[in-house]
């Protein structure tokens, strides 16, 4: 399925995905067309306010949200801290999602007793991965004391390394096995591929750089899909410089070749960054 025939909810969930795997970038970019089908998509505005950095960007998406259904209890009470926030004069949110859900524990009266490993309020608390380290936050999963170096954001709060690799999503969990695999495919397509365009663009002579321009998208996209195929749709920046490092060195050895013989085959060039690029856009 590609991107132009998602629905809105389908990129709204893809938005989700890349905001809790850290991926802010991507998260809006998906948010924005999920909006783009469907200006009133509750949770996709929901996910804008947990990917953008502005407080005041924030409140807007959330009034938003609300305008369409006043009745959202997690939109209200999220509105509710981006206004304290601005009151008290900050501009930005620290790791750039801030949005969460009202605790709880206000409007519950606890009824059982504290958890043995239970802090009181006045107890200094130390990251669990940098005892040195003084902070106040501490993971909405598992409870343990996190410094900001160690917090990943999520649409709820704050989780630490640990409990985000359990949240990435499948596609995102890229192993050895698929690095190893996209590396040897990269670098395989990137023979075959340098060697044909290399007698086209030679074949074109002066129009070298229209047919490198025409080919470049063509052939990136093929790569994309290959590596889809061959990892079974994984996705995420490690795989990214996987797939771009392997191509180029599949390419070399052919344009070595080529400068060898007294030639410098600029063309090519261009056409090998055209499908890295075009690769790298469809695999992120």
């Amino acid at each position: 399925m590609t991107e132009s025939t998602m629905t809105a909810a389908e990129l709204a969930a893809a938005g989700r995905a890349a905001l809790i795997a850290g991926d802010t970038v991507t998260a809006r970019l998906r948010f924005r067309e999920a909006l783009e089908i469907d200006p009133n998509h509750v949770e996709a505005l929901l996910g804008m306010a947990a990917a953008v950095r502005p407080y005041r960007d924030k409140r807007e998406y959330l009034l938003r949200a609300l305008s369409i259904d006043p009745n959202h209890s997690e939109a209200r009470a999220t509105l509710e801290h981006v206004e304290a926030r601005l009151a008290a004069g900050e501009l930005l949110a620290p790791t750039g999602v801030q949005v969460r859900e009202r605790e709880r524990e206000e409007a519950v009266e606890v009824t059982e007793p504290p958890p043995v490993n239970a802090v009181t309020e006045t107890e200094t608390l130390f990251c669990y991965r940098h005892p040195q380290r003084e902070t106040g936050l501490r993971c909405i999963s598992c409870s343990r004391p996190i410094c900001p170096e160690c917090a990943r954001a999520t649409p709820v709060g704050q989780i630490c390394l640990e409990c985000a690799r359990e949240r990435t999503p499948v596609n995102y969990q890229v192993g050895p096995t698929q690095l190893l695999v996209a590396g040897v495919v990269a670098v395989i397509y990137a023979l075959f591929a340098t060697f044909l365009a290399g007698i086209a663009i030679g074949w074109a002579g002066f129009f070298g750089f229209i047919v490198a321009f025409l080919l470049g998208p063509m052939t990136g996209n093929a790569l994309a899909r290959l590596v889809d195929w061959a990892t079974g749709r994984k996705r995420g920046r490690m795989l990214m410089i996987v797939v771009s490092v392997a191509y180029a060195c599949g390419s070399l050895p052919y344009v070595a070749f080529i400068i060898l013989l007294g030639g410098f085959p600029l063309a090519l060039l261009f056409f090998s960054i055209i499908v890295v690029t075009t690769a790298l856009a469809w695999l992120r």
